[in-house]
């Protein structure tokens, strides 16, 4: 929401974080008769029971890409390289009636981890975005999504997912640093409206939130602590502790570096971590997985947060990091993503524990805090001990923000699985096994209990549905979890219960 408050914290704010953001941009429609679109994510509108509509754009300017100080501050940035020039591409998903639409618009910086363009935000959250009458979109923000798109959209370069053609040559995205600059001028185009913007006039935006997940988590975390401007009402960080590099250049103080400005600053510590002291909200979410993998997790970057009156920091337990759907095909109509793991799989956005759900009550809370000025809940931290996570007789998580799977459970939900073995994964899928291999290391697995167990746990369909009823009506209570997300737990449960 435009705030006069808000525009004045963002004067106070350093200079250099505010160089270009309002720079114009140039918006032209795809030409469909080059090859069809690439859509992303694996919810797809038919989906959602809500009439919207999707359009693809192509967003093309200059950004600069910035560099830090040698001793780095993580909000002081230094321009490195000015107005280099970019073309890349974006997709407007918004109801088909203008009355339709609340006013607020969610921006996801979609992830390049498997080197094209993925969406987990949306994949978790598209029905409550359709529901709520939020505007969605997706920004490709990669250099390796570009070449991935230019290369014809296939993966590994054999299995096409689109039939794209030559509908994305002209895309290009030299260095993976203008990203900041580009998303600042495309929330600009779409807060200003006209005709500069992918948003019709008849949709006025009012609120402009962020949201990354996993490694482009930590681009929404460098973006929100260093190029935070009055455009933006609001940053939702999902699954990823530290900030992603400012620009592409090799790391001071590496091998074969060379010396400062030719090589970039890293931030150190807990620099990496998100400011907590901007005058909008930031939440940051971490799903069970993300807590103790080894290297990598919140444990091992010593990155959690204490709670601030515009920051708040979750961790969600029985939990796994990826938002992936059942029944997705890597070989179509022979092969899913859940043959790929040894392990039945638990995700968060089809369960059986629907971190998803966790997601949209924050993305409701988030936009409560902008439009009403009341701050959210705060949660509990999931208990660790020597580096580990505590567990209890289950060997379910203990403490964390927890759905009722968790409190009234029926099986043991862990973060991670493992890929099959060589000879199981069809041979075409072989030189992928490194990345299908990531996929199910931040997949979680769910262990059912056996008949004797839940026997002696639930003796009736009554002894487990009232208090999961009473833990789900808790937590809507609390505002972690929305009525309409509660009512279709509620409905599983009853289908379900032992």
């Amino acid at each position: 929401m435009r705030h006069p408050l808000t525009l004045l914290a963002f004067l106070l704010l350093p200079l250099a974080a505010a160089a270009g953001p309002t720079d114009p941009i140039a918006i032209e429609r795809p030409d469909d008769a080059t090859g069809s679109i690439h859509s992303v994510g694996l919810r797809t509108l038919a989906d959602v029971p809500e009439a919207y509509l999707e359009e693809e754009f192509f967003v093309s300017g200059g950004a600069t890409v910035y560099t830090y100080e040698e001793s780095p501050r993580r909000e002081v940035i230094l321009p490195l390289s000015e107005d280099v020039p970019y073309k890349t591409r974006l997709i407007v998903r918004r109801p088909l009636d203008p009355e339709s639409f609340s006013g607020t618009v969610v921006v996801e910086w979609w992830n390049s981890t498997a080197s094209f363009d993925s969406a987990p935000v949306w994949d978790a959250s598209a029905a409550f975005f359709a529901r709520e009458g939020w505007i969605y979109v997706g920004v490709t923000n990669s250099n390796t999504s570009i070449a991935f798109l230019k290369g014809g959209c296939r993966l590994g370069g054999i299995l096409p997912v689109a039939n794209c053609r030559q509908r994305y040559a002209s895309l290009a995205l030299p260095e993976n640093g203008q990203a900041y600059e580009l998303m600042s001028q495309i929330a600009h185009a779409l807060t200003q409206g006209g005709p500069g913007s992918p948003i019709p006039e008849d949709y006025p935006v009012q609120i402009l939130f962020h949201g990354g997940t996993s490694q482009q988590g930590g681009s929404v975390i460098t973006y929100a602590t260093a190029f935070h401007f009055a455009a933006n009402d609001g940053y939702f960080v999902q699954e990823l502790s530290t900030a992603r590099p400012i620009n592409a250049g090799p790391a001071c103080g590496g091998a074969g570096a060379p010396a400062y400005p030719a090589c970039t600053p890293r931030l150190v510590g807990r620099e990496r971590l998100v400011r907590t002291d901007l005058p909008v909200p930031v939440v940051r979410a971490m799903s069970e997985t993300d807590i103790e993998i080894p290297g990598f997790g919140v444990l091992a970057n010593d990155a959690r947060q204490a709670d601030t009156p515009t920051f708040r920091y979750y961790e969600m337990a029985g939990t796994s990091h990826t938002a992936v759907h059942k029944n997705v095909y890597v070989i179509p109509n022979f092969w899913t993503l859940e043959q790929t793991c040894v392990n039945p799989q638990n995700t968060l956005a089809d369960g059986p524990v629907f971190g998803a759900y966790l997601y949209n009550a924050m993305w409701a809370n988030l936009e409560r805090q902008v439009t009403h000025r009341q701050p959210p809940p705060r949660g509990k931290w999931i208990e660790t001990g020597d580096g580990e996570i505590l567990r209890d007789e289950f060997g379910n998580a203990s403490g964390g923000l927890r759905l009722p799977e968790l409190d009234v459970p029926v099986a043991t939900y862990l973060p991670n699985n493992e890929v099959v073995e060589e000879g199981v994964l069809p041979a075409i899928l072989e030189p992928s096994r490194p990345l299908l291999n990531l996929f199910c290391v931040l997949t979680g697995s769910v262990f059912p209990f056996d008949s004797a167990t839940l026997a002696e746990l639930y003796p009736t369909r009554r002894s487990f549905l009232k208090p999961y009823q009473q833990r789900l009506d808790q937590l809507v209570h609390k505002r972690f979890l929305l009525p309409e997300d509660a009512a279709l737990l509620h409905a599983a449960a009853v289908a379900g219960a032992p």
